[in-house]
């Protein structure tokens, strides 16, 4: 039998990239997975909601399934009597619930971290509420409640393609075929849509039991598709992520393309694709699907799953249609997707072959206007008709795409601020994240029993051994610059760099500090020796009567931090920055603006900083930006400014955070023109588009005009050739039934009398 699995969507974060940290209980190196904001603590699953407890018109029915991230409940509508699947906002890693069923964080320090998650939780409830397509996973409602949010999705019994495929593997390939169609039909409308998956893999995709068609799911990583690339905090599969998505690369719906050849590279060969990272360093380690699956499939469709896997994005598949095109080349009847589709080089063509006709009309219409004068009383009936006309058409255009231009640039501006202040919280996080897991380490170190007896009792032996000890845990630890053991008199009796072996650090501020029995942590410092900037844990060392009988100076390096906070720079003007508690640029992708201030120092603190070169130089510059400085030194939590910039010198907006553990404030910033600069675009395209469409209804109301006119001039020749008394010249040919054509009917039997009267006259002169 196959088993039931919701149609829902899994929020929680999988299989990301590991970096080794220490484990404080027991001192092994060991992986841990790198979060997006902050590593979550080990905890148990938070308690459900019991069965029978009611949210609006769903009751809860039982655990669906439990997840770091969330809860999924198998619900019914209690007014439409259908079943649900609503799934829970619930990080249990920094989350927990109260009596009541409320849901908050741990801990004050967890609430920005909450906080967090739970707008992506939503982001992405509003991503699948505007997907609607039989093969995508529907979701027909979120809300908030208990200070959480839920999302109600269908329920649908059914089983993941992942182990659905374990007993469908003859399937041949035309049943396979008409199996993916709908699924790739799906996967387009999302790209349509402006929206790419990302994270594409076999449990990813359900298979429906009552038909046997497949459903996409689990949209947590769904972004649109203009805000992909250079997202570092996103998780991803390896093996069906492209590489692209390894390194920040720009991501597209070819990206989705790779994923969805790297699941059928696993349905037609049996083996899951080798990651991009490991194929880049050499291909030869993963075999094409032609040379595994040649047999069975054909070689069109195991040529399209191996152009799909390219890991150059430009080498491979654009697009899906382009991708089903070669999937399905012996397939004819499957291409309905793309034989629906619009062909843009048929637009073109349409644009072509209407050339000659409007050159020819735009011809006539400035023969009309030549006569054309600047007193409209003078103009040709025809050209004050099309004016009017154009005018009438064109002023609302503009005026509408106006406003909205406004409005969309206040609406998008308040939406980019919101944007760069979560990235700058995510940042922070991420920063606060490496503070804490070094001083954990410097704390682990100072009480690691070996420091401990070699500081008690110092030996040639036991340094050599400390010294090794420290060499390990350098180079075990890629963020870890240095690590020295200092005695109570200042001297650094073992150090993993050997030259400062000897040296007496008794004047420094952090041994003073540490002796009197304090954790000391600095800011970021460039070291006199190297040159290179860095942040110094120092911790003290007890003995078994709890006294000091020395200190552990650990050296962070700066990279690793300048590491992270750049990595929410991008190509179009975003620039991070980190300012430390003095309110210093202690990083800035541009070296040019580097420990410079932003407010004035007082002299007492400027004379400190050059005496002891904390940043390899003298005297700081200021940059006076006083908007920026009351927003930023202090902050106690995220924010956003508009404000002028002393270094661009041009208006930016920004977001900015905290790092937690530090006084250190993360600010993410960009031009104000650089992000307007594409609504600005698409205003000139507008404008564009009202000139293009402004001279073909020009045409359009030339056209009518005339042939309103025609009439009135026929009328006036008539006219005039009754003058001259050529009554045979007079006539006019009516076809028309509208008023000019009665108009000219009547001048016609006008005529008529006329005429029959100048006869009479004619025979009573000769008479």
């Amino acid at each position: 039998m196959q088993s039931q699995m919701p149609i829902q969507s899994t929020f929680e974060p999988t299989q990301p990239q590991s970096r080794p940290v220490v484990d404080a209980q027991n001192g092994a190196m060991q992986a841990a997975q790198e979060r997006p904001v902050e590593a979550p603590r080990t905890s148990a699953l938070a308690e459900p909601l019991s069965p029978g407890h009611t949210l609006y018109e769903y009751r809860i029915d039982k655990v669906l399934g439990c997840g770091g991230f969330g809860i999924t409940y198998l619900a019914t509508d209690v007014n439409l009597k259908v079943q649900v699947a609503i799934k829970e906002y619930l990080p249990s890693q920094f989350a927990t619930r109260a009596k009541g069923g409320a849901v908050g964080p741990k801990t004050e320090a967890d609430q920005d971290l909450y906080q967090t998650w739970l707008d992506s939780f939503l982001q992405e409830a509003r991503t699948l509420a505007t997907f609607r397509h039989p093969n995508i996973v529907r979701v027909a409602r979120f809300f908030e409640a208990n200070n959480t949010a839920y999302m109600v999705l269908d329920y649908e019994r059914g089983t993941s393609l992942g182990d659905w495929w374990a007993k469908h593997k003859d399937l041949g390939e035309a049943e396979l075929v008409a199996l993916l169609q709908p699924l790739l039909d799906g996967l387009a409308h999302i790209h349509r849509q402006g929206y790419l998956h990302r994270d594409i893999k076999p449990d990813n995709i359900c298979v429906r039991s009552k038909d046997g068609s497949l459903v996409l799911l689990d949209f947590g990583s769904a972004r649109q598709t203009g805000n992909a690339g250079g997202d570092q905090g996103i998780v991803y599969t390896p093996g069906f992520a492209p590489l692209e998505q390894h390194v920040g690369g720009e991501q597209g719906p070819w990206t989705d393309v790779y994923a969805m050849g790297a699941t059928l590279y696993w349905m037609v060969t049996g083996g899951k694709p080798v990651p991009a990272t490991v194929r880049q360093a050499d291909e030869r380690v993963m075999p094409s699907a032609v040379e595994l699956g040649s047999g069975r499939y054909s070689e069109s469709f195991l040529a399209a799953i191996d152009w799909a896997l390219q890991l150059v994005r430009r080498e491979r598949a654009p697009d899906v249609p382009a991708f089903c095109r070669k999937l399905f080349e012996d397939h004819a009847g499957a291409l309905r997707l793309q034989e629906a589709l619009v062909d843009r080089d048929s637009e073109a063509g349409f644009v072509a072959d209407l050339q000659p006709t409007m050159v020819k009309r735009m011809a006539r219409a400035w023969s009309g206007f030549r006569q054309v004068t600047l007193r409209p009383t003078s103009w040709p009936l025809v050209a004050k008709m099309s004016v009017s006309l154009v005018l009438a058409a064109l002023l609302p255009m503009l005026i509408t795409s106006y406003y909205h231009l406004q409005g969309g640039l206040e609406r998008a501006t308040t939406n980019q601020l919101h944007s760069l202040e979560s990235l700058a919280a995510s940042t922070a996080g991420r920063v606060g994240q490496l503070v804490g897991d070094s001083r954990n380490l410097a704390a682990y170190i100072g009480a690691d029993e070996d420091f401990i007896e070699f500081l008690a009792q110092p030996t040639d032996q036991a340094s050599a051994r400390i010294v090794t000890k420290l060499l390990s845990l350098v180079e075990n630890n890629p963020d870890i610059r240095s690590i020295q053991v200092i005695d109570t008199e200042g001297t650094a009796l073992a150090s993993s760099v050997p030259r400062v072996i000897g040296r007496s650090y008794k004047f420094r501020d952090y041994f003073k500090e540490t002796m009197a029995a304090k954790v000391h942590m600095s800011g970021i410092a460039v070291g006199a020796t190297d040159n290179e900037p860095g942040v110094y844990f120092s911790h003290p060392v007890f003995n078994a009567e709890r006294k000091v009988i020395g200190l552990v100076s650990m050296r962070v390096k700066g990279a690793s931090i300048s590491g992270i906070v750049n990595s929410a720079r991008d190509a179009n003007g975003r620039v991070p920055l980190l300012i430390d508690g003095d309110g210093v640029l202690v990083h800035h992708p541009d070296p040019r603006w580097l420990y410079r201030s932003l407010l004035p120092l007082s002299k007492a603190k400027t004379d400190e900083i050059a005496a002891d070169q904390r940043y390899g130089k003298g005297a700081l510059v200021n940059l006076p930006m006083p908007d920026l400085t009351a927003k930023l030194m202090g902050a106690a939590k995220p924010g956003n400014i508009r404000y002028q910039s002393a270094i661009s010198m041009v208006e930016e907006i920004g977001g900015f955070a905290p790092v937690p553990g530090t006084n250190w404030v993360v600010f993410v910033t960009e031009p104000l023109s650089a992000f307007e600069a594409p609504l600005n675009h698409l205003f000139t395209n507008v404008l564009y588009s009202v000139v293009l469409v402004g001279l073909i209804f020009i045409l359009f109301a030339m056209t009518l005009s005339r042939h309103l006119v025609r009439p009135i001039l026929q009328l006036t020749q008539a006219a005039m050739a009754l003058k001259a008394g050529d009554f045979a010249g007079a006539h006019i040919k009516v076809t028309a039934l509208d008023e000019i054509g009665r108009l000219a009917r009547t001048f016609n039997v006008m005529c008529d009398v006329l005429r029959q009267r100048e006869r009479e006259r004619e025979r009573a002169n000769r008479i």
